[in-house]
């Protein structure tokens, strides 16, 4: 973990109550609860850490030896201080095993906690579509009568809606029937009942490195240890994936194939095919999410992982949310019958059915599929091409691989750090997203994740004064490469 990394996951430290060892101590409890310090994690040196937060090494000492006492943490001849408990054991201490949203994931808290940002690039969506939804919701009325005869409880979803995604993933190229689907709440709600369903704490999970953020708070909360393979100019590195799996033995491996978060890289047929030479017959049970794969710039994209799959077990997760509204809150898992049927078992205790009105609606929107996939195409290429103008004009020297598809820029600072970036923007109305929050590791510090599809005058708006954060943080960075140069 980077100086930068572990310093936002202490935060505000300092200004707590009591001695400075019990503080430090406190901030780094929190942070094991949170989930952003999973177990088998690796704390700084005493010295090191000493170093970076300005304080003695008998502080530091005292706080480590205070959570070893108290079993969070753990001493290792050879190895240093690294966290003993996992996420997940901590909040079931505390009175049962819940889902934790990390301290650095800000869209998620954005939506809990307000980032008091005028103008936030945090999440990626479109706005409803109105019109659609009224004839949706008519069409879907004259279901009413039926659906209110019984309790409303359908655990695996309507099935008029399982029967309708299955024909969507048969358009995708993957034939499906509607006993391989369960209805969820969204695609959050599906990744976290497979990593509920599958993480003991201690597992490995194989992720893309950046990955989407969702994803790495599910694991990250059950107890898993997260390996990202970096992406490379291509996208991902089969040779690299494979490398990681045979390396780390892992329960699952989450991949984004097609309209990547955060890249919008779309992942070749032959680089899927390789992908999954690389993991048959090697054990961990493959998630795909398809949640953007509606949005490809071009017409179509190869087939889903799941349909090139032999001996490899695959759950293809997707959502609603990205093609029409993320307030419908209807997403789906398809998969084995028998992993359908565990996790059905599972959802019930949780939420013991989804809305059936919402699911009615959904039966319908999925009939217009592809007249709303082609409306929205046209959408990301509009919105794609403001933002990209925009950055040419107030900031061109930063840089980006052109998306495949998808809601968001990958975009790479010339210099710098973007969390300080954001800091400074914050100030200015602006709140973005650091690289390293869509990093399992703590990596592309130097990158931020841009969302390009707020209204054409909020975009404006936004990157003009992220360009004047820029030119403030710049002339530092500068200033730090000029030294190092004397120095040198």
């Amino acid at each position: 973990m980077t100086r930068i990394s572990f310093l936002q996951t202490l935060g505000e430290w300092t200004r707590a109550d009591g001695a400075r060892y019990a503080r430090l101590a406190g901030a780094i409890r929190s942070a094991i609860e949170r989930g952003d310090l999973a177990a088998g994690a690796r704390l700084p040196a005493q010295r090191v850490l000493a170093r970076w937060l300005g304080v003695s090494r008998t502080t530091v000492v005292m706080a480590y030896d205070a959570l070893v006492r108290e079993e969070w943490l753990a001493s290792r001849q050879g190895s240093g201080t690294v966290v003993r408990r996992s996420p997940a054991r901590a909040v079931a201490g505390r009175g049962g095993a819940a889902a934790v949203l990390s301290a650095r994931n800000v869209v998620f808290r954005g939506l809990v906690e307000r980032s008091g940002a005028e103008i936030e690039f945090l999440g990626a969506h479109f706005d409803g579509l109105p019109t659609v939804f009224e004839a949706a919701w008519k069409e879907a009325k004259a279901d009413l009568a039926v659906l209110l005869r019984g309790h409303g409880y359908m655990p695996l979803g309507l099935p008029d809606l399982r029967a309708a995604i299955a024909r969507h993933l048969e358009r995708a190229g993957l034939p499906t029937k509607a006993e391989q689907v369960l209805v969820t709440s969204g695609a959050q709600q599906a990744i976290t009942l497979v990593a509920n369903l599958l993480i003991e704490p201690g597992d490995a999970v194989v992720l893309e490195d950046p990955t989407y953020l969702g994803a790495i708070d599910a694991f990250a909360s059950f107890g898993a240890r997260l390996t990202g393979v970096p992406f490379g100019p291509g996208g991902l590195p089969v040779d690299a994936l494979r490398e990681a799996v045979a390396r780390t033995s892992p329960r699952v491996v989450y991949l984004i194939p097609t309209c990547h978060n955060p890249t919008g890289d779309v992942l070749e047929e032959a680089a899927r095919r390789a992908t999954m030479r690389a993991l048959e017959g090697r054990g961990p049970v493959v998630i795909e999410d398809m949640t953007l794969a509606d949005l490809t710039l071009e017409p179509s994209a190869p087939p889903p992982l799941a349909a090139f799959a032999r001996d490899a077990t695959v759950l293809t997760v997707g959502s609603l949310s990205k093609l029409f509204w993320g307030g419908l809150r209807v997403g789906w898992i398809r998969g084995p019958e028998p992993l359908i049927a565990r996790l059905a078992r599972l959802k019930v205790v949780s939420d013991l059915s989804g809305s059936l009105l919402s699911q009615a609606v959904a039966v319908r929107v999925l009939h217009r599929a592809p007249e709303l996939a082609a409306l929205r195409r046209r959408q990301v290429r509009a919105h794609l091409e403001h933002a990209t103008r925009l950055l040419a004009k107030h900031l061109p020297d930063w840089s980006y691989r052109r998306p495949a598809g998808g809601l968001s820029l990958w975009v790479r600072l010339p210099a710098g750090n973007a969390a300080e970036l954001a800091a400074l923007a914050l100030r200015r109305g602006v709140a973005i997203v650091p690289g390293t929050v869509n990093s399992p590791e703590g990596r592309w510090a130097d990158h931020m994740r841009l969302p390009f599809v707020a209204e054409p005058a909020k975009m404006e708006e936004g990157i003009r004064r992220i360009a004047a954060a820029w030119a403030e943080h710049a002339p530092e960075r500068r200033a730090e490469r000029r030294a190092v140069g004397v120095l040198v």
